[in-house]
């Protein structure tokens, strides 16, 4: 904080050179190499308390009662706690740079220069067992370990409060240490709040126990199976792939859509109910505020050299303009008046190049979280073609490269930073250079060099939109379409001519080859998601190679169908546990569970007929009244095995109900009405197959074509009484025009008449 204030007040006062207002100087009372090294003690008890509040799992179980065991400080497969120790990550990440950058010294040993490396080797290790505590906390599920974390917490919040507020600073040196310490204050209220409502939370529902610890690690935990982002993962596996979406109806919707596929394309895609990693939210925090922290440094303390090269370009064109105004002297005066210019332009540049540098490294930190997302659900489907096969490395490669990947990631986007702000501003300043040359009326040298580039550039513009064209319209069939040769002479004379030509644009084509590689190899050095070398030798990227073992890793350990599937069996196991410990608790939910399934199983049964109707066919149900069907149509008509099974595939593909022809049948033999008359539908659909099996019997046709036209009717004659004391000679002929005269009985109904017998026998 020293160094970042000296810097700060050297701005200040080149600013604000008329005003006598300068920043006080700060000496915290609160050094942070004493400060770390005070806080050995109390955090070494702590790791200390956890691990006793903790069980082995093997190793000498009888020792102690199981305690102590190894804490962790973070579950680094898991989910669970995920903004908790991105947010403990990043109240780090401060602390992290300044030791990297030498602005923080806890261990200090002198002597030759490889001295350096143990000082900060050192240094790195007492960091990890002061906050060691914090993180192991926060991975286990006690009221002690909470506590722990939250006085761990609320220690550290008012440590750097306290270093805000201790020194006498102007308002807007406070506004920018503020400003400067904004994500680590951030991210230590959010500890300082969330963990003490994880406190009472756990107190109201009481969850978690006293003392004793259990693993947040969640991966196997069946608490709220369904509502699991795994089991969500497996739903979308059975549910069917939505619609495409309609298209925009008005000028609005269309220019809504627009601006979300660019904000889709450009920014970042979300992806409904999916849940980020904690390892990999992680990283993303920590690279965010690592450009945040570098961007601030870069401008409080970079930005004043601007100012102390322009005023030393101001003393000396003022020293040169007092002794005399000669030829050589002016034109030396000029030269310094324009590169004095182009130092005051240069602050612009400095900071426009900071400010793209910014954008960048954001762009870039969203599009490598989604690129993971995108890799890692491919890989759930066995979809290789981005990330290698796991088969292509060692087991003990993927694992390393899985523990390289955090510290790998958050030191590239420290280089790509470095090297984007490099980029952008040679960039800016060249185009600045550009425009002042050319305000100035130096344009002759642009000039020259594009009379002497234009030939070449026009030349190369047509001959490869020539080719494009010949290429579409005259070579290939059905215009590009079709990877198939049209004009075969033509081709083949216009591929000899342009031999000579291609070499030509060969030469700067591979120009253009080199520019785009250093280009897009600096774009994209930042993200290991992509390798920096060619396919064949992208796993000699150290990077690359990190990504790839942390993406299987991740896949092997945290495949939502595996996961589902080892809670199930992991329910069921837990169930039958409980079922030998209480048999008679078991027993009553043993009997309510197989009420539940039954009922369960009845309406999915109900719904996959509703929803398929061709399975109807194959229920026993089903089958049982079809071969009762089969027994009764041979009685009646007095057919075969064969055409009886005949008659039942007709009526199958008629889309009558086996049930309808069933009623049908008991109507002819009892004489009785339908109950299906107030049904037009199956009414009509009835009569109408009636009439084609009628019309097919009497001629001989279809099923009865076999027999002879005696044998086909063979009529057993029957007579039946009705009400008014008539007979009525029964016959299969017969008994299909009653059910046609039944069927419509209905609408007689409805004009207030009834279809009587004798119309029955004049019909007959």
């Amino acid at each position: 904080m020293t160094s970042f204030l000296d810097a700060f007040n050297e701005l200040y006062r080149q600013v604000n050179k008329k005003t006598n207002e300068t920043v006080t100087e700060c000496i915290t009372n609160i050094p942070d190499d004493k400060f770390h090294l005070w806080l050995l003690l109390p955090s070494s008890l702590m790791i200390i308390l956890l691990a006793f509040s903790f069980h082995r799992k093997n190793l000498r179980l009888s020792c102690l009662g199981g305690r102590p065991a190894a804490v962790f400080p973070m579950d680094i497969l898991g989910k669970s706690n995920r903004m908790s120790y991105a947010a403990a990550w990043g109240s780090i990440t401060f602390l992290t740079m300044e030791m990297i950058f030498e602005k923080t010294v806890i261990v200090d040993l002198h002597g030759p220069t490889y001295v350096t490396i143990w000082n900060k080797i050192l240094s790195i290790m007492i960091i990890g067992i002061d906050y060691y505590p914090m993180f192991a906390a926060l991975a286990l599920e006690s009221l002690v370990s909470l506590v722990v974390a939250a006085a761990y917490v609320f220690m550290l919040f008012i440590v750097n409060l306290y270093k805000i507020f201790e020194c006498d600073l102007i308002p807007i040196a406070r506004l920018i240490l503020i400003a400067r310490d904004l994500p680590n204050l951030v991210c230590l209220g959010y500890l300082c709040v969330s963990i003490p409502m994880r406190i009472i939370q756990g107190l109201r529902t009481k969850t978690v126990s006293f003392y004793t610890s259990s693993e947040m690690v969640a991966l196997l935990n069946t608490k709220d199976l369904d509502l699991t982002p795994e089991a969500e993962h497996v739903r979308d596996l059975f549910r069917p792939p939505r619609p495409p979406p309609s298209p925009p109806g008005n000028l609005q919707e269309k220019i809504k859509e627009i601006a979300k596929g660019v904000i889709d394309v450009v920014i970042y895609h979300n992806k409904h109910k999916y849940r980020y990693s904690s390892r990999i939210l992680t990283v993303t925090v920590m690279g965010l505020i690592l450009l945040y922290y570098v961007a601030v440094e870069l401008f409080v303390e970079f930005l004043p050299l601007f100012y102390m090269i322009d005023k030393g370009f101001e003393s000396t064109t003022d020293i040169i303009n007092s002794n005399g105004t000669t030829s050589e002297e002016q034109s030396i005066t000029e030269v310094f008046v324009f590169l004095q210019e182009l130092v005051q332009n240069s602050r612009f540049c400095y900071i426009v190049s900071l400010t793209f540098t910014i954008v960048a490294g954001i762009l870039s930190i969203l599009h490598m979280l989604a690129s993971y997302r995108t890799n890692l659900l491919a890989l759930y489907k066995g979809d290789n073609t981005h990330i290698p096969h796991r088969s292509t490395m060692e087991n003990k490669s993927l694992l390393v490269g899985s523990m390289r990947f955090a510290g790998y990631q958050v030191a590239y986007i420290a280089w790509g930073f470095m090297l984007h702000l490099f980029c952008f501003f040679m960039a800016s300043i060249a185009l600045c250079v550009l425009i002042m040359l050319l305000m100035r009326g130096i344009s002759g040298w642009l000039l020259e060099i594009l009379e002497t580039m234009w030939p070449a550039l026009m030349i190369t513009t047509i001959l490869v939109i020539v080719q494009n064209l010949l290429s579409t319209f005259f070579f290939l069939q059905g215009r590009g379409l079709y990877l198939a040769i049209d004009n075969r002479r033509g081709l083949f004379s216009f591929s000899f001519f342009m031999f000579f030509y291609n070499i030509f644009i060969g030469f700067l084509s591979c120009l253009l080859r080199i520019i785009k590689s250093v280009v897009i190899g600096a774009v994209f050095l930042p993200r290991l998601d992509n390798s920096a070398l060619p396919r064949r030798f992208q796993m000699m990227d150290p990077g690359f190679a990190a990504y790839v073992g942390f993406l299987h890793v991740e896949c092997s350990h945290t495949h939502p169908v595996v996961l589902m599937f080892v809670r199930i069996l992991m329910a069921g196991k837990k169930k039958r546990d409980e079922s030998i410990i209480d048999p008679e608790k078991s027993d009553v939910t043993k009997e309510k569970a197989l009420a539940f399934v039954r009922a369960r199983i009845r309406w999915q049964t109900a719904y996959s007929i509703l929803k398929n109707p061709a399975l109807r066919a194959l229920r026993k149900s089903q089958i049982d009244r079809a071969k009762e069907m089969l027994e009764r149509l041979s009685q009646l008509y007095h057919l075969d095995k064969n055409q009886t099974c005949e008659l039942m595939s007709q009526i199958t593909k008629a889309g009558i109900d086996l049930k309808d022809v069933n009623d049908a049948v008991e109507s002819e033999q009892s004489c009785q009405k339908l109950p299906f008359t107030q049904n037009w539908y199956k009414a009509l659909k009835i009569h109408s197959f009636m009439q084609k099996i009628t019309r097919e019997r009497e001629l001989g046709l279809g099923i009865f074509a076999n027999q002879h036209q005696r044998e086909d009717r063979n009529e057993q004659v029957d007579f039946t009484e009705n009400n008014e004391g008539t007979l009525i000679v029964q016959t299969p002929s017969t008994r299909w025009k009653l059910a046609k005269f039944l069927a419509v009985d209905l609408q007689t109904k409805g004009q207030g008449s009834s279809i009587q017998m004798s119309d029955i026998q004049s019909n007959v």
